[in-house]
């Protein structure tokens, strides 16, 4: 499988490739234009990443920046994915310690280099509401995962479109890519980075040389067994991604929750699996609006799941 991890300023988010049949909206959100769309790459450039290297703007175009208020600014603290105009996806242990301050914060998107954030490029909203995974485990990082509701709607351009959900039965496996602006050695980087990594087996990643048990069903690992890349500091909650081949579509696999150190050997970056958590995505950051009313959505009638297509 090849998977693409992006560290968005530091933020990680990855990728995979996959066997899915075409993406189809749904019913409701009809005015969508899709899902996981890079209008400014003409095709998929992400095979020309070795190490990890400077990403191209608009590459990656439903990647966030979760900022915090520092010394009259703000800085990066975790990234996010963008699921539609009003929803953000990102790890639950973001907000661990700092739940009472989150509406301080600040979403940034679209944006490409942290110090020259364009006007016509980036859009900034305030987080309206939270909400991590009613099983969430601070200690463990069990179910580690969270949505994030805008406080006004995104507008797509070229710079902000949002991502795909994969069906719970989609195929992966294989090689990867990893983007951050992030946590690459000590230091941050200031534009958006991208390298491959390798989606690697559970059993493999949970025998005792390795994570010795702490993986669970709901986790993906990936990395490199001899380490060299990897997710680190300031790259939670962005996304581990699935490519289309055939229709260059993405689907977020995973979510960076954890990791032992950073790019260590037989410690690899350690993801919340969306596949598994699925339903819970759908029902948080669709319901509202899809509904409106509450009713529990089915997958078919969510417009970014690849399920809506089989």
């Amino acid at each position: 499988m090849e998977i693409k991890i992006f560290l968005f300023y530091p933020l990680v988010m990855s990728l995979a490739m996959c066997k899915v049949k075409p993406f189809q909206n749904g019913p409701c959100l009809a005015s969508l234009s899709g899902c996981g769309n890079r209008p400014l790459m003409s095709e998929y450039i992400g095979m020309r990443i070795v190490g990890g290297v400077d990403a191209l703007p608009g590459a990656w175009p439903w990647l966030v920046s979760i900022q915090v208020p520092s010394q009259n600014t703000h800085r990066h603290s975790c990234g996010g994915t963008l699921l539609n105009e009003k929803w953000v996806l990102t790890a639950a242990h973001c907000f661990k310690t700092k739940k009472k301050l989150a509406f301080k914060w600040r979403i940034v998107l679209g944006g490409f280099q942290l110090s020259n954030l364009l006007e016509n490029e980036v859009q900034i909203r305030s987080i309206k509401s939270y909400i991590e995974h009613e099983r969430y485990n601070p200690r463990t990082e069990a179910y580690d995962l969270a949505v994030i509701e805008l406080n006004t709607p995104v507008t797509y351009n070229d710079f902000i479109q949002p991502a795909c959900l994969p069906s719970t039965s989609m195929r992966n496996g294989g090689l990867g890519h990893h983007s951050h602006h992030g946590m690459r050695a000590i230091q941050t980087a200031d534009i958006l980075q991208e390298a491959k990594v390798n989606q690697i087996d559970l059993k493999k990643c949970n025998n005792s040389h390795w994570y010795n048990g702490s993986i669970h069903i709901y986790n993906l690992c990936a990395g490199y067994e001899e380490g060299g890349i990897d997710s680190c500091q300031g790259d939670s909650g962005g996304p581990l991604m699935c490519l289309n081949e055939h229709t260059t579509i993405f689907y977020v696999l995973g979510i960076t929750s954890w990791g032992r150190g950073c790019a260590k050997s037989q410690s690899p970056g350690v993801y919340t699996n969306t596949q598994y958590l699925l339903d819970w995505i759908i029902r948080h950051a669709w319901s509202v609006l899809c509904d409106g009313a509450g009713v529990p959505m089915t997958l078919n009638a969510c417009p970014h799941s690849a399920e809506a297509a089989n």
